[in-house]
């Protein structure tokens, strides 16, 4: 039996692709990274997480479609529709500095840099040009740049921000 909290959601299955067993994917984790990836995890709602050898990744537009060992044609592949799919923590591709995955980034406090609390961040939203954290279930939105960021500290749990985010944030 796996743990929920060793495993970090990486995309889910939206479909099958073609005949012989192939899947649709949305993916989470950047595209670049499944052509890497030798297993994974499938997990149903309330159902145990199932671990599957990749054969192969095509990229697909926004999607990515995958191969698992073992599936052979679209009515087994039918089964595996709607699962999340999972990657180990310890597995995921490293990041470089200043980058973050979206699950480090939600549940931090956001502290201005003068130290007054503005919200939690509750959600990652990808946006143009930028990410915005979002803060509090939509109370608020704080562009994720430079400017406006100016330290992530994920072992505190802690974002600190520009204070002219306090004359917006009340």
């Amino acid at each position: 039996m796996h743990e929920e909290s060793q495993f970090v959601v990486i995309g889910k299955v939206v479909d099958t692709y073609g005949l012989k067993g192939e899947i649709k994917m949305e993916p989470y984790l950047e595209k670049k990274h499944w052509k890497k990836l030798k297993e994974v995890f499938l997990k149903k709602r309330g159902g145990d997480f199932v671990p599957f050898k990749i054969e192969g990744v095509k990229l697909h537009g926004r999607y990515v479609i995958v191969k698992f060992s073992g599936c052979e044609g679209v009515d087994q592949a039918k089964n595996y529709k709607s699962a999340k799919v999972f990657l180990p923590l310890h597995q995921l591709p490293k990041r470089k500095k200043d980058e973050y995955y979206y699950f480090q980034l939600e549940g931090l406090q956001v502290y201005t840099e003068s130290g007054k609390f503005l919200g939690k961040v509750t959600k990652v939203l990808e946006g143009k040009p930028y990410y915005l954290l979002e803060m509090d279930h939509g109370r608020g939105y704080i562009p994720f740049i430079g400017q406006m960021v100016k330290e992530v500290d994920i072992e505190g749990k802690k974002i600190k921000v520009s204070d002219m985010l306090s004359e917006i944030y009340p």
